[in-house]
């Protein structure tokens, strides 16, 4: 398991401040108290202002000299903001007094990898500590440095594979692959990588890139190509996949992440801070990747993955400023674009992110990702018949659709379900399903929709009990469920899926007024009347407000015959 590092917990804050944000934070921060500008430290924290978070740590620290948590704190928030100068100064106080933190080490080993002074960053890398998240790719590192200082021997033994149980044993063999390349062992290293692709249904990005760059640069170009086929059509990151096929198509070499011991280091801590962006470990993985970002300044997926981070703390503005350090010719430029086009949504500016989305569709009209992204911003802001044009023409680029492109149909069979517009929405469900059978938001939303007009009642049900097989834990999903139920007139198979679709969402107020409906069929009066109560008091859509309000005054009519 991968541990964060610690924040200090907070002790004490008024429910005024707290109420009142950050401005009045600031205010309250004003004084020289340093646990004053901690609370405001705290408080930026928790919005992901790392850069106020430094500042104000930074203030508290000064107050409070011999605070070891607290310079800690600092430090690495100034790391996360991107003070590598200041941070630096920070990293020196903390291993001179073996304060702990392996991220201190890490910077100062780094600095001098990049004067070319291997030995000692090799030195300092000796010293890490071996726990946290740093101890996974620890001996990566170790082995670059070695290399740096030419003993490339034993550092190809620091990079041997592991056991299965091993989670960085294949970040080593990449390595591993990577170093035999940069010492004129390419045959070598396209084997090995070859060995690990093989019959993996899903391949680290880096690998495969490494991989079909040495398979060019062998004059190997058409098993390239087939090969990023391949994995696009297993669901590959479909912007950089495709940018890569572009290019060589084209006649250019192959693209190697790896090309020194310095972008080596930062491959390796990028791919860290990717991990831990997915398991919402947002500063300490921003942390990381400016590091990466130190090491390797012109690295176009170092600035796309600080760009994402930041866009999950909410940070738009300087997720932006990252996408744009994104070089042009880098193979991950399209793709920070279109992330790009995403913030300038997220913060509001509409018009710019439809005007570059469509810019970059006329400028590649081999592309389909603009539009996909265009008619998802349409769909969410209820632009149905946008939407719907988006996905269309996405759809006609296609060509012959593969299996990741179910998501395509999903989307689009949405915004015309939402159009009213059914016969095709149906269509574009059931062509979803053809590439990805087992999909269960595909089963849940074509399912509950014949539940909902009454139609297909028992092939309903069937999808609906294979996505509840595959995600049991999904109330809406559940909910479907228990609704096919009820509609086929088994209410108390519908009052017990509906009771557990409740326990997982309890906040949905359809879900509670689907339970409520079916507490009345098995005789449950006063549970109904709870159940509709409680989803008036949800905030139901408007259309809604009326029938609940009926029920809770008249009840439920009796079942139509018909229907069973």
């Amino acid at each position: 398991m991968l541990v964060a590092f610690p924040i200090v917990a907070c002790t004490g804050g008024s429910p005024g401040w707290r109420e009142g944000g950050l401005a009045n934070a600031e205010e309250f921060g004003r004084g020289r108290s340093a646990a004053a500008a901690y609370l405001v430290a705290r408080h930026a924290l928790e919005l992901g202002q790392v850069e106020e978070a430094a500042r104000n740590f930074e203030r508290a620290a000064r107050a409070d000299p011999y605070n070891v948590e607290l310079r800690r704190q600092t430090f690495l928030l100034l790391l996360a903001s991107g003070e590598i100068g200041r941070a630096r100064e920070h990293a020196r106080s903390l291993v001179e007094f073996e304060a702990g933190v392996d991220e201190a080490r890490l910077l100062l080993a780094i600095d001098e990898a990049l004067a070319g002074r291997f030995q000692a960053a090799r030195e300092h890398l000796a010293r890490l500590s071996g726990r946290g998240p740093l101890a996974g790719i620890a001996p990566i590192l170790r082995a670059w440095a070695r290399a740096g200082t030419g003993d490339v021997e034993a550092a190809l033994d620091l990079l041997e594979r592991g056991g299965r149980d091993d989670p960085f044993a294949l970040l080593r063999a990449y390595h591993r692959a990577m170093l035999l390349a940069q010492t004129g062992r390419s045959e070598q290293a396209r084997g090995l990588l070859a060995s690990l692709v093989q019959g993996e249904a899903s391949v680290p990005m880096r690998l495969l890139l490494a991989l079909v760059g040495l398979e060019v640069r062998a004059g190997q170009r058409d098993r390239a190509l087939d090969r990023l086929i391949e994995h696009r059509k297993r669901g590959g990151e479909q912007a950089t996949l495709l940018e890569l096929e572009a290019r060589i198509r084209a006649g250019e070499d192959g693209w190697l992440p790896i090309q020194s011991p310095s972008e080596a280091m930062a491959d390796a801590l990028i791919g860290l801070a990717e991990l831990l962006r997915d398991q919402r470990v947002s500063v300490q993985a921003l942390a990381l990747a400016r590091l990466a970002a130190h090491l390797a300044p012109e690295a176009g997926d170092v600035w796309l993955a600080i760009g994402r981070i930041r866009r999950d703390q909410g940070q738009h503005e300087a997720a932006l400023a990252a996408f744009a350090r994104v070089p042009e010719h880098s193979i991950f430029h399209f793709a920070a674009q279109i992330a790009r086009a995403e913030s300038l949504k997220d913060l509001g500016r509409e018009d710019e992110a439809t005007q570059l989305l469509r810019s970059l569709a006329a400028l590649r009209p081999d592309r389909i990702e603009p539009l996909v992204t265009l008619g998802d911003m349409m769909r969410r802001e209820e632009r149905w018949a946008e939407a719907i044009q988006a996905y269309s023409e996405a759809i006609r680029r296609l060509g012959e659709p593969s299996r990741p492109h179910w998501r395509l149909f999903y989307a689009r069979g949405i915004a015309l379900e939402r159009a009213k517009r059914w016969p095709e929405a149906e269509q574009d469900f059931l062509r979803a399903l053809e590439l990805e059978p087992d999909q269960p938001f595909v089963l849940n939303y074509l399912g509950y929709s014949w539940v909902d007009q009454g139609v297909n009642l028992e092939r309903a049900k069937t999808m609906l009990h294979r996505a509840v097989e595959l995600r049991s834990q999904d109330g809406y999903i559940v909910d479907s469920l228990g609704w096919a139920y009820f509609k086929l007139g088994d209410y108390e198979k519908a009052v017990h899926y509906l009771e557990r679709a409740v326990e997982l969402e309890p906040g949905d107020p359809t879900i509670n007024d689907h339970l409520g409906d079916a507490y009345w069929r098995v005789g449950r009066f006063r549970e109904a009347r709870f159940q509709w109560q409680r989803a008036l008091g949800l905030q139901p859509e408007k259309d809604a407000i009326a029938a609940i309000t009926e029920k809770l005054e008249k009840g439920l009519p009796e079942p139509d015959a018909r229907r069973g």
